[in-house]
């Protein structure tokens, strides 16, 4: 019985040495998941970031297409006048703030890409980067609100500007886009190049946009002339116009043949100005009827989606989670 008290006892002692050491291994393993020497976030897959040294970018070097000069911007400023430019103001302010994120973590990827070689960083031409609206073009654009507007958006890059969104410890190309199809694009449909982080995602709140169907009508006439102009030889005198045609699980027209070519969703959007390579055509009487989903390329983010999860609830880095695939926020210096 003595020998049994005495096992009770060292077994008691041994747990009251041992448990407090178990809980500190653990909660310092938990930490590590939430932040780590760089200001890391818990956002996406967990990857090793003990080697990320970005430095902050002070100034953006931005070319202004119109005017055909390059100018020096201060961060802040450029990413404000891209904000401006690229999403409504009347968003909620986590919206804001995710694409304030977005379009800094896209310009200071071009800076990497471009600052050796390049004159610039980017262009205010949005085919090709992000638009771009100065005080004055804001101050146009808002009149009687601007103070207002600014302060507000002010607010929203202040919150973020310090901030990098990455993966595998590098900047993402942090595409974006007005509304998708009920489901974002993977980059490699779209560009021929896929992304890790450019996945297809689910954003099926863009159905309730307004604005998600448009339509376009075109003459037959004139639709097999715009056809025979991008390459289908004899376009008028093929008697089936609208052949196959194969979408991506997002909706995207991959390719559709056409007065029996072969043509691309990306060309045919093109050519006959439609919101989105996401359509459905019909010949009815002398008419082509294109029937469209969602507005803009339909990689990364969803500007409409990002809207509606701030509005219920969900902050900047959860809408980042939510578009862009197993990536990290971190902080820079």
């Amino acid at each position: 019985m003595k020998n049994m008290y005495l096992i009770i006892v060292l077994v008691l002692t041994m747990s009251f040495l041992i448990l407090p050491l178990l809980a500190t291994e653990k909660s310092e393993k938990d930490t590590s998941k939430v932040s780590s020497e760089n200001g890391t976030s818990n956002l996406g897959e967990k990857e090793d970031t003990s080697n990320l040294r970005l430095k902050n970018l002070s100034e953006i070097k931005l070319y202004l297409c119109e005017e055909e000069k390059t100018v020096t911007l201060k961060k802040n400023e450029y990413v404000l006048g891209v904000v401006a430019a690229e999403m409504s103001i009347e968003n909620n302010i986590e919206a804001l703030k995710a694409q304030a994120l977005a379009a800094y973590t896209y310009a200071y990827r071009k800076h990497l890409q471009n600052s050796e070689s390049g004159d610039y960083d980017l262009t205010n031409d949005p085919t090709l980067d992000q638009a771009y609206l100065d005080e004055a073009g804001r101050k146009a654009k808002w009149g009687d609100k601007f103070e207002e507007n600014e302060n507000k958006l002010k607010s929203a890059v202040d919150a973020v500007i310090n901030q990098l969104i990455v993966h595998n410890s590098q900047p993402i190309l942090a595409a974006y886009h007005a509304i998708s199809a009920g489901k974002t694009e993977t980059a490699e449909n779209v560009w021929g190049t896929d992304y890790p982080y450019l996945q297809s995602e689910n954003s099926v709140a863009d159905l309730l946009c307004g604005e998600f169907y448009s339509e376009v009508t075109v003459a037959k006439e004139e639709f097999l002339k715009k056809l025979t102009e991008i390459g289908a030889a004899n376009a008028k005198e093929v008697e089936q116009i609208i052949g196959e045609s194969k979408k991506s699980d997002s909706g995207t027209v991959l390719n559709i043949t056409l007065c029996g070519k072969s043509f691309t969703g990306a060309q045919i959007r093109e050519a006959f100005e439609l919101r989105s390579a996401a359509f459905d055509l019909v010949l009815k009487e002398n008419n082509l009827i294109f029937t469209v989903s969602g507005y803009g390329h339909g990689v990364g983010m969803s500007q409409f989606g990002a809207n509606y999860m701030a509005q219920q609830g969900s902050d900047y880095k959860e809408i980042i989670s939510a578009y862009y695939r197993g990536v990290q926020i971190v902080n820079i210096s």
